[in-house]
């Protein structure tokens, strides 16, 4: 029982740092773009 509640808290954490990364992402390529303008 423990063990699931601690895997429930995990995923949404494990969800944000997927977000950041895209996030992370889309800002590199905003840049990119904005260089090659």
């Amino acid at each position: 029982m423990r063990a699931l509640r601690l895997a429930r808290d995990i995923e949404p954490a494990h969800k944000l740092k997927i977000d950041q990364n895209k996030l992370q992402n889309c800002r590199s390529n905003i840049l990119n773009l904005v260089n090659v303008l």
